[in-house]
């Protein structure tokens, strides 16, 4: 079953109650890819663990099983600010930090040379442009539900992503001093 279909199955299962099982199997695929952009490789799945018991515990608060995705992001966008104030470093990536391509019959390289390219102009970008890339054009959220995670307007999402947008472009073309940090 794939991830729309897990998510419509839980808003089916409104007044019942899901399981630890079922909410890990919905939301970490979810968390795991948020927390991965964001925090370096080797916490990535201790800070996803965290997340996930933090969700667990405040389930009984979310009013609507619809609204989990969402809630379950700014849970995750809190708890990734927490974990760098605690550590007080800077979000950097490090080539170990990326995931190796996966090994196939024909050469990867030109796909590894876009990979690292994609990350290095994502790098460039300040983390609220990287984050509005993210749950907007990799995970599909709507603007209004990016605005309720990132806790600012719709109208504010759309001018963030346009920068972002513009600013990437920039960068991965090569100029980086009219785009990025903004």
């Amino acid at each position: 079953m794939n991830e729309e279909a897990r998510w419509k199955e839980a808003n089916d299962k409104l007044e019942a109650e899901l399981s630890f099982d079922e909410i890990y199997e919905m939301v970490f695929p979810l968390i795991y890819r948020y927390v991965s952009i964001r925090v370096p490789k080797p916490d990535v799945e201790d800070v996803s663990a965290e997340i996930i018991v933090k969700i667990w515990r405040g389930l009984a608060d979310i009013e609507k099983i619809n609204a989990l995705k969402a809630w379950s992001l700014k849970i995750a966008s809190h708890q990734i600010a927490d974990y760098y104030r605690a550590r007080k470093r800077a979000q950097t990536l490090t080539l170990e930090d990326l995931p190796k391509p996966l090994p196939q019959e024909s050469d990867q390289s030109e796909t590894w040379a876009t990979l690292l390219s994609v990350r290095e102009a994502l790098a460039k970008l300040s983390p609220q442009q990287v984050n509005v890339i993210q749950l907007r054009l990799i995970e599909g959220f709507s603007a209004g539900e990016v605005a309720e995670i990132i806790g600012t307007t719709q109208q504010a999402v759309d001018s963030l992503l346009y920068r972002a947008k513009k600013g990437f472009r920039k960068i991965y073309q090569g100029n980086p001093h009219k785009g990025g940090r903004g």
